[in-house]
């Protein structure tokens, strides 16, 4: 599941869950990167939004580092 689809569910705009993930508010703008494939989570963060959706978002669909690691497709090759 994608962490804005998981976001959506919970109903939950970008800056709660930025706050729920222990990001600042102003955090939201960065998180929308993520969600839109326009950055990475960094390996810390990757982690803490898998732990935080149960597993549902896992670490190695927001992070490159551990895409690489699990030589597992880019999100652009996933689709």
């Amino acid at each position: 599941m994608k962490l804005a689809h998981h976001r959506a569910a919970l109903g939950l705009s970008l800056e709660q869950c930025a706050v729920a993930l222990g990001l600042s508010p102003s955090s939201k703008g960065w998180l929308s990167e993520i969600e839109n494939g326009k950055r990475d989570a960094s390996l810390r963060l990757a982690l803490k939004i898998e732990r935080w959706s149960g597993g549902a978002v896992s670490a190695t669909s927001v992070c490159a580092e551990l895409r690489v690691a699990n030589d597992t497709p880019s999100r652009s090759e996933a689709a």
